[in-house]
C-alpha cells in the first residue's frame, strides 16, 4: 500500500509539472511579441520609432533579403536576417523571404541590384537597401568591431514605402557639371527617399521650375551666364533652395564671377585655393581630406556615428558678415592643412605651405545657410567628386550627402536611430580531432550521464 501511494504521488507530481509547463508555454505564446533581450547592446530591442512604423503598416509588405553567401559575411548576413525577423514578428503584414543573390539573376535584374540587398515591396512600389551600407568599421577596424545602422535604414525605407510626401530636385546642366548619368547611385538613393530628380538646361528653359524643392549645381566647370544667375536668383527669392557643390577648375579665380556672386548672396567666399592636408598624406595623399564636422542638424547624427566623408580636390571657403541668413560651418579640414593658392604649381606636383599666401588650416569646406526663422535655404560645399558613382560608397560620403539633400528638402519623416556597436566576431576553425571530441562530449557523453543517473535513481527507488 505504501509503495502504491508513493508511486501514485510521483505520477500525480509528474503530471502536474508537465501540465504547468504546457500552460506556461501556451501563456508565453499568447503574448505574441514578448521576449526578454539579454544581449549587451540590446540587439533585439527595437526603438519606439520603429515599433510605431511597424504598427502603422496596414497592407502586405514583402521584405526580400538577397545575400551573397561566403565565409566572410556569414555573421553579417545573419545579423541582417535576425533584424528583419524582429520586424516580421510584430506585424503579420510583414513577410520575409530569403534568397541567394547569385542564384536569382531575375530578381537582381528586376530591382537593379548587384550586391547583397534588402528589398521592401508593397504593390508596385519598392525600396532597396544596400546591405553593405548598414555596416561601418569602428575606429580603424583592427579589432573587428563595427556599427550597424540596419534598424534606422529599414524603418526609414518602410516609412518611405507608404509615404505620400514627394520632393523634387532639379540638377543644373550646361556647364560641364556632374550629370545624373555620373550620379546614378545618388539618384537611386534619392528616389528611395521619395525625392524625384531631373536635369535642367537653364539657358534653354529660361526659368527654374516653380515646383522644384531644390536646385542642385554639382561640380560646374564653367561659369553661369548673367541671364542664368538672374533666373536662379528669381527662383531662390520665391522660396526655392540651393545646393551648390564646387568642382576644381584651374582658372576658377578669373572665370567664376557669377558662381562667386551667387555664393556671396549667402555670405560664403570662395578662396580659390585647393586644400592640402598633411594629416592624410601618409594614407591617401595630401589632396584628400577627411574633415571634421561642425554642429548642425545635417552633421550631428553623423558625427555621433563617426561617419565622415572622404573628399579630394576640395576648395577652401570662408565667410563674411551678412544679416539675411544664419551661416553654420558643416565641415572643416584639420589643423595640419592649408589652402594652396598656387594652382599652377600644384598642377606640377609642387606645393608648400606659404603662410603669407596660402589659407591656413583648419579651413571651412562647407556651409549651411538657414533663414532667420531656422528654415533651410542653401548648402554650399567646396567639393563634389565624392558624390559620383566611383566615390560615393567611401566612408560616410553617401550618408553625408543624403542628409544634406533631405535637410534641404525638409523631409519630415527623417529618422535618428542610434546605430548599434557590435564587437568583432572570430571564426574558430576546428580540426577533425577537435570536432570528434565535441561530438562525443555533447551528443554522446552528456546524454549518457543523464541516462546513468536516471537508472541509478530507479534502482534505488526499487529497493525502498
Amino acid at each position: 500500500m505504501k509503495k502504491w501511494l508513493s508511486h501514485t504521488n510521483s505520477t500525480v507530481l509528474s503530471v502536474a509539472v508537465i501540465g504547468i509547463f504546457i500552460l506556461l508555454t501556451l501563456f508565453l505564446n499568447s503574448l505574441g511579441g514578448f521576449q526578454l533581450d539579454l544581449t549587451a547592446n540590446k540587439q533585439y530591442t527595437l526603438s519606439d520609432q520603429s515599433l510605431t512604423a511597424i504598427k502603422n503598416v496596414k497592407d502586405d509588405v514583402s521584405i526580400k533579403v538577397l545575400t551573397v553567401e561566403n565565409a566572410n559575411n556569414t555573421v553579417l548576413n545573419r545579423e541582417v536576417t535576425d533584424m528583419v525577423q524582429e520586424y516580421t514578428k510584430r506585424n503579420s503584414k510583414l513577410k520575409m523571404e530569403q534568397y541567394n543573390l547569385t542564384q536569382e539573376p531575375t530578381l537582381a535584374s528586376k530591382y537593379g541590384i548587384t550586391g547583397s540587398s534588402i528589398v521592401l515591396e508593397q504593390g508596385d512600389q519598392y525600396k532597396v537597401i544596400d546591405i553593405a551600407s548598414l555596416f561601418t568599421a569602428v575606429g580603424d577596424g583592427s579589432d573587428g568591431s563595427y556599427q550597424f545602422t540596419g534598424e534606422e535604414k529599414l524603418t526609414q525605407a518602410l516609412m518611405n514605402l507608404s509615404s505620400t510626401e514627394m520632393k523634387k530636385m532639379v540638377f543644373l546642366t550646361g556647364h560641364e557639371e556632374l550629370g545624373l548619368d555620373q550620379l546614378t547611385t545618388l539618384r537611386s538613393s534619392l528616389e528611395q527617399n521619395n525625392i524625384t530628380t531631373e536635369e535642367l538646361q537653364l539657358n534653354q528653359a529660361g526659368v527654374v521650375p516653380e515646383d522644384a524643392d531644390v536646385l542642385a549645381i554639382i561640380g560646374p566647370q564653367r561659369d553661369l551666364s548673367d541671364a542664368e544667375l538672374k533666373a536662379i536668383r528669381t527662383y531662390l527669392s520665391n522660396g526655392g533652395k540651393l545646393m551648390l557643390s564646387l568642382g576644381f577648375v584651374e582658372d576658377m579665380k578669373s572665370s567664376w564671377k557669377n558662381i562667386d556672386t551667387l555664393m556671396a548672396d549667402y555670405g560664403v567666399v570662395d578662396e580659390h585655393a585647393v586644400m592640402v592636408d598633411n594629416q592624410q598624406a601618409s594614407t591617401m595623399g595630401p589632396l584628400w581630406v577627411v574633415p571634421e564636422y561642425g554642429t548642425h542638424a545635417i552633421t550631428d547624427k553623423l558625427s555621433a556615428s563617426q561617419l565622415y566623408p572622404m573628399l579630394s580636390l576640395s576648395i577652401a571657403l570662408t565667410s563674411k558678415e551678412q544679416e539675411k541668413y544664419t551661416l553654420s560651418p558643416l565641415i572643416q579640414s584639420s589643423d595640419d592643412s592649408y589652402g594652396e593658392t598656387n594652382i599652377e604649381g600644384l598642377l606640377q606636383n609642387e606645393t608648400a605651405n606659404d603662410p603669407d599666401q596660402d589659407i591656413q588650416g583648419p579651413v571651412e569646406l562647407g556651409y549651411a545657410a538657414d533663414t532667420t526663422e531656422g528654415k533651410p535655404k542653401a548648402v554650399i560645399l567646396g567639393s563634389s567628386i565624392f558624390m559620383q558613382d566611383s566615390e560615393i560608397g567611401n566612408g560616410g560620403n553617401r550618408d553625408f550627402i543624403l542628409n544634406t539633400f533631405n535637410y534641404l528638402s525638409e523631409k519630415e519623416d527623417g529618422l535618428t536611430i542610434r546605430p548599434r556597436v557590435q564587437a568583432g566576431y572570430e571564426v574558430a576553425y576546428l580540426n577533425g580531432e577537435q570536432a570528434r571530441t565535441i561530438f562525443f562530449v555533447a551528443i554522446v557523453g552528456f546524454p549518457l550521464i543523464f541516462v546513468i543517473i536516471g537508472v541509478f535513481l530507479w534502482w534505488r527507488r526499487r529497493r525502498v
